[in-house]
This record gives structure tokens, sequence and C-alpha cells, in this order.
């Protein structure tokens, strides 16, 4: 094979000359060119490299382009030639003048439903045409939809598609195809129908009614899950223009049967242009269980590793939890059981439409109206909606145990049979935590089955940094092996841009966590998290609801200010014996530390906590200065005083703490340093350390 090079602009390829780059994706790039040879411009698509050194894909590429060159019908691009230049494989197409699908979704979705359903018509002739010549498409999805001005489409990159009667040229066992489009039995089989064109052409069809995907999870195997298991989700639950007619037809473009779907794509196309013209009948009860949701979310929590304190200290907590007790007389009691360490990720409650938006907003003013009109209404019910966190749903959040997650960006997800609980969670940026989906599985059996099956052989995933070689590693909490913990990457939401990933099975108790975070820029922070073995889950005995604070709680709340609130902070439990009332744990933005805030009822007890904590640690003025501790200054004059000790952790290794006491507040500030090696760590020197509690203390 001819040695490749790099193909760039102005570059020639062949007898094209390149003129500019239309397009970058995931299987290679879409060039303008000039073709020298018939005087005339073309579309080149070039393959990357990879394909053209695999010999089956190059005899398959060969046969399917050859068959899809056959194809005349108007809305197939037209393919003027295909080969191999340079060792690339490659493409020459009609040159279009437009635009892709997806751009138009971006910038104008939900589009008007007349207008969604024509283009479907017009794809699905291409395909119908497809079908006829035995050429499956395999990857119909907006970004292989063509329109131009006038609203003509035309369906593209047949020359990747797979021939029905192909056989024996698929043995790698490559999936072709976005998984947010691709049928539940292309994740299963490797009989591909034309059915799993028609399933695609269904999902294209939602998205261009609602500007949602059918199935919008964040990860790779979330959406193969939710693909195989979950029921089609009905559109006109999100907009009111659609017909519930259209319903009936998405539920039987998507059924997980092949066999239940349209028998061709112009067929499927037909059932929607009646839908909207109120001639489909639309049955009682759809047949399929009651949709989901449509509320995609995954989060990533943040667990404590419990960590071997002494019993001068509290439990330690890579973030800077706390590690003095405020005890008075008692210095030995009880340990605090383990809160959260830090936080991570994504997705709650999205309103898909902006008529909606408006109709809340109209309904909310009807309704004071009415109230102001009338009197106080008598007392009633609060209901909650389906999103709503149920106690299943709360045990599971916080034996997370990350401070991030709460109520405002959890929701509830159906359970499946195999598990008990199923929670998706925002991420919460004020507390730097990356989105994240938590399960509960109801067997062991069942957790290891779906982190097998849906997590590492749908990622491919490996093992982390410190972890033996191979597809996954073991979960080590407090020295003992817990579960399974793999690093993998997603492609969900653009192949352009891949999410790093950590999954954590902790099979002690029975629960899966999915940790995403936004972009490759945030590899480090995924590494160092795994290769530390953070994330893991609490025993109930040591959880706390996430959005629970006692009375002696929000009297330290009602003292602080900025990034410290009930979103960010979390209650925790006293240790027997304790001189403190109470003690919340807060995270705050990445590479800010992670305090600690005891609450305490008078000042002869915080005296004495601070005076036990000064003489436990052997603490020193910060900064170098001379005497045990220094006074805490702000501008109006001194109001307490805090000193500086060196905390060595047995994970984290030794790092510089800070603790302080304002008298007027009868409040202590216990926090630490950043690790050496945390990428986030902004403040992990003393001088650091000092520098931040005067910037946001002093």
């Amino acid at each position: 094979m001819t040695t490749q090079r790099r193909l760039e602009v102005g570059s020639e390829f062949g007898p094209y000359r390149l003129v500019r780059l239309i397009g970058r994706g995931g299987m290679g790039e879409v060039f303008e060119a000039y073709d020298t040879g018939k005087d005339r411009v073309v579309a080149i698509k070039v393959l990357p490299e990879r394909l053209a050194e695999d010999p089956v894909y190059r005899e398959r590429f060969r046969r399917e382009s050859h068959a899809a060159a056959r194809l005349k019908e108007p809305h197939v691009i037209p393919i003027h030639d295909y080969g191999e230049i340079d060792g690339h494989l490659f493409i020459d197409m009609r040159l279009v003048e437009g635009e892709n699908l997806r751009a138009v979704l971006r910038e104008r979705a939900p589009l008007e439903p007349a207008a969604a359903v024509e283009l479907i018509r017009q794809v699905a002739a291409a395909l119908d045409a497809a079908h006829g010549d035995d050429l499956v498409h395999r990857d119909i999805k907006p970004d292989n939809i063509l329109t131009t001005p006038d609203g003509f489409a035309y369906l593209v990159d047949f020359g990747i598609a797979h021939s029905s009667t192909a056989e024996g040229l698929t043995a790698d066992g490559s999936a072709i195809g976005s998984f947010h489009y691709m049928s539940p039995e292309r994740f299963s089989s490797r009989v591909v129908t034309e059915a799993a064109d028609i399933y695609a052409l269904g999902c294209v069809l939602y998205e261009c009614l609602t500007g949602a995907r059918p199935f919008p999870a964040d990860t790779d195997g979330e959406i193969m899950r939710a693909h195989m298991v979950e029921p089609p989700p009905r559109p006109s639950r999100l907009r009111s223009e659609i017909p519930t007619a259209m319903d009936t037809v998405i539920v039987k473009a998507l059924a997980k049967d092949p066999a239940a779907r349209y028998a061709s794509a112009g067929e499927f196309a037909s059932a929607a242009q009646e839908a909207l013209q109120g001639k489909v009948a639309v049955p009682e009860v759809l047949p399929t269980q009651e949709a989901s949701t449509g509320d995609d979310t995954v989060t990533s929590a943040e667990a404590v590793v419990p960590q071997g304190a002494t019993a001068a200290r509290g439990p330690e907590l890579p973030d800077g939890g706390p590690r003095i007790r405020p005890l008075a007389e008692d210095a030995g009691g009880a340990r605090t059981p383990e809160p959260p360490k830090r936080t991570l990720r994504r997705t709650a409650r999205r309103l898909a439409v902006p008529a909606l938006i408006a109709a809340v907003i109209l309904a909310a003013a009807t309704v004071l109206v009415a109230w102001v009109a009338s009197g106080r209404p008598a007392d009633g019910t609060a209901v909650p909606d389906r999103a709503a966190l149920n106690p299943d749903d709360v045990d599971l959040v916080a034996s997370a145990g990350s401070i991030g997650y709460k109520r405002a960006n959890c929701v509830h997800r159906e359970p499946d049979p195999a598990t008990t609980a199923l929670v998706s969670c925002d991420a919460n940026d004020r507390t730097g935590a990356p989105a994240a989906r938590l399960f509960r599985f109801r067997t062991l059996d069942g957790l290891r089955d779906y982190y097998r099956h849906f997590v590492i052989e749908a990622y491919g995933a490996t093992n982390c940094p410190n972890d033996p070689p191979g597809d996954d590693g073991p979960l080590v909490v407090n020295g003992k092996p817990t579960g399974r913990d793999a690093c993998l990457t997603s492609r969900a939401d653009d192949p352009a841009t891949p999410e790093p990933v950590l999954a954590v099975a902790d099979e002690d108790q029975l629960a899966l966590g999915l940790y995403i975070w936004p972009g490759p820029g945030d590899q480090p922070t995924r590494d160092y998290i795994a290769s530390h073995h953070l994330y893991h889950f609490l025993p109930k005995e040591k959880t706390v609801d996430p959005d629970f604070f006692t009375a002696a709680d929000r009297r330290v709340l009602d003292h602080l200010t900025g990034d410290y609130g009930p979103s960010t902070c979390k209650h925790m439990d006293l240790p027997a014996g304790s001189a403190a009332e109470a003690a919340i744990h807060c995270a705050t933005r990445r590479g800010d530390p992670a305090p600690t805030f005891f609450g305490f009822p008078d000042h002869r007890s915080m005296s004495l906590g601070y005076q036990a904590g000064l003489g436990q640690v052997s603490g020193h003025a910060c900064g170098g200065g001379g005497g045990a501790d220094d006074v805490w200054r702000k501008s109006t004059g001194p109001v307490g005083r805090f000193f500086c000790d060196t905390d060595e952790n047995a994970t984290l290794g030794a790092r510089p703490c800070l603790l302080a006491v304002h008298d007027e507040f009868r409040l202590m500030i216990d926090v630490c340093a950043s690790a050496k090696d945390d990428p986030d760590g902004a403040v992990n020197s003393e001088a650091d350390l000092l520098g931040w509690f005067r910037t946001n203390f002093g």
C-alpha cells in the first residue's frame, strides 16, 4: 500500500485539487475539490487511515460503493467515483450547496411538524431505493442528511454502508453508526436488516419534532441500555402542536422487535403524514409501557475514602474534611462517620420547548390571580412530579457521599427489574462535581452482569492508573477490595470531544456509579481520583440525607457567604463527646480547598476545642512567624485566632492545614490544602493556604 500523507487544503489529491475543508467527523474528512480531469467542482470524502489499512473493510468499501453508485433515486447523493489514492479510500460525490440536518437542528430545532415529516419522506424514498437493491445504510443520523435552501434532502454516506447480502466482510464486528440512532438488534446481533434503518429514521423524526434525541443518555453504555429496554418516548408530551397520533407512529418505528416495525421506510413516512392529517387511529393504550420522562442525567459523586484516623483526629478527608475533633473534655470519643470528599457531574430537568415554559408561566399567573381574588385557599397535599427522588433514590444519593448531588440537580429514573433505584444527577459546578448516574441493584449477579455487558464491553474499558493491566481493576476501600472500577471514554455526545468516564462497581453496596467529565482536558482529574480509589459507596449507617440540615447547621450557614450554602455543603454527624453542636462539610469550585465548619453553643466550648486541636497537632503560626498561633484579623479588627499544621495522610501524603476560630460567631474552620499530585490543586502549600484563607475570610 502507498504510504499515506496528510491532506491539506490547496494540495493535489490524484486528479483533484482540494479547495476547502467542508467538515470532519468520525468517518473521515469532506473537502470541496476541483476535478481537473473532468473540469467540475465536487465533494470528496476521504476516509480515516485505519480503514484503508484493513483489507476486510477495503473490500467491503469497494463493493458497497459500487452498489451505492448504481442508485438513481433523486434523494440519494450522486456518487461520481470511488477508490483509493495515495493510500486513502475516497468517494467523489456531487457538491450540494446547503447544510446537514445536524446544523439545522442545532440552530432551529424543533422543526415545524409538517416540515419534519416532509424531510423524512424524502429520506425514506432514498432508503426504499437502497433497500430495493439489498443495501442497508446502517448510519442514518442528522449528520448524513443534507438539505438545500429550498428544502430538498439528500441522504449521504452510502459508501460506508453494509450490503445485506454480503457475508464474511465484517469479521471485526465493528459497529458503524451513532449509538443515539442505533436499533436494539445492532447491539446484540450481526444480522442487520432494513428494519435497522427504519428505526434510525424514527429516531431522526423524533429529534426533528422535539429537538431532543429519543434516548438522550450521556454514556455509550446508557444509550445502549435505553435502546434495548426503555419504551419509546412520545413526542406529543413535549410539544402540544404534535398530534397524539404521532406517538403511535413513533412507537411502531422504534419497536424493539424489528418485525414489529413498518415494512418499509416509505410506509413509515406515509404513516407520519397521515398522523399529521388526523388519519391515524390512536389506541387507548399504546403498545408499550409508560414512557420515560426523557430527562437524561449523569452525575458524578465522590465518596470519602475512610482513613485510619487517630483518637486525636476525626476522619481524614482527602479534600480537607474534618481532621481535628472540636472536643472539650473528651478527646477520645467515637469517630465521625466519613462524610464525602469532593464532588463530580450532569443533567436533571430540561424543558425542551419554549412554549412549554410559557405555558407554565401562564398557569402560575392564573393560579396567583385566583389566590388573590378568593383569599387564602384551603391546605392541600403537595404531589411530587415523576422526576422527584423517592426514598430509595435518596438513600442511593446519600450513599454515594457526594456533596454536589442534591434533590435540586438529581432526578429519579424508572428502575428496571434488575435495579431498585436509578438516579441521574447534573453537574454541580459550584462544587466542581461532574455528572453522574447512580444505580442500586437487587442482586450481586445483576450488578456484575450490567457492569460487564454495558460498561466494560460497550466502552472497550481499560484499567485505571495504578491498577493491574486488563479491562478494569480492583476497587479498594480502606485497604480492602470491595468491587471493580474501570476508566472509559465516551463519545456519545460528540465524537470529536471524548469525555473521560470512571465506572465504580461497589459490590459491598450493590451499587454502580458512572462519573462523566465534560471533555478530554478533565482526564487528569479522572485519573487522579481513580488512582487513589476516592470514589465508592458508603454503608447505610454512614449515610446522611443530602439535603438535611439541623437548626444548628443552619445557624452556621447563616454566617457563611459566597460559595458556601445548602447547595454546596452537607450535614455531618458529630462524634460522641464533641463540644460542637453543628458540623457541615463544604465543597467549592475545582482547585479550591474544601473546608469543614463547626458551630459551638458558647465561647468556652469553642475555646476548649481550639486549644485541644492546637495541642494535638503541634500547631504553629502560619507563614513561619513565631509562636503557636496568630490573630485572625479582618478590616474591622481582630475576630479570632488561627494556626497551621501538617496532616500526614496515608493516601494523599503530607498536606499543610489550617484551623481557625471566630469569636463572635462561635465558629471553627478546619481546612487542608490539596495533595501535591492533585491536578486541580491550586492551593497546595502553606503559603497558598494562608493566602486563600485571607482572601476568603480575612
